[in-house]
């Protein structure tokens, strides 16, 4: 389970990033839904691996936890300034700079030390890694909430569905 799940995190990140470093139109379905669930499914791992935990460690376990989503949230509202909002085609459009793909960098290397950290501290390792997707899904949310409200203050509408086929390119 550690292996898969860090694999299909690292997957979705490359996948979003590649999609966003070229550019997408903004619709706020794809940038409220992916968040959404991964923290579902993140929480679910999450909560399983919680069984049968004795307090003392679900204490610190959930000490780890807060302070990886609290790190989470603030890197995505950071990430969120960075991203450049814009209006093609009569609708708005989104694009990650090079700014973006430094703190994704910075983000991934401080959830590293913040896993180090806990474990350090004697968290569990497997609680630590099965909030992955929950810890990505917080991020991409605190993302989605800047983008989004710099969208709106733009008064142009967000992107139909069908826009989202179309690429644009430097």
């Amino acid at each position: 389970m550690n292996l898969t799940t860090a694999l299909l995190v690292a997957a979705a990140v490359l996948y979003l990033l590649i999609r966003r470093l070229t550019g997408e139109p903004l619709e706020a379905r794809r940038l409220v839904l992916p968040p959404v669930l991964l923290v579902a499914w993140g929480g679910y791992a999450v909560s399983q691996t919680f069984t049968g935990a004795t307090l003392p460690h679900a204490l610190l376990d959930g000490a780890v936890l807060g302070a990886g989503a609290v790190l989470g949230v603030a890197g995505g509202l950071l990430r969120g300034l960075t991203v450049r909002v814009f209006v093609r085609d009569g609708h708005l459009w989104y694009r990650y700079t090079a700014m973006t793909v430094v703190v994704w960098v910075a983000l991934i290397g401080a959830r590293f030390a913040e896993a180090a950290a806990g474990r350090a501290l004697g968290a569990d390792a497997a609680v630590i890694t099965a909030a992955l997707p929950f810890m990505l899904g917080l991020s991409l949310l605190g993302e989605a909430a800047v983008v989004g409200r710099r969208g709106i203050a733009t008064g142009v509408p967000f992107a139909p569905k069908a826009a989202g086929r179309r690429l644009i390119r430097r």
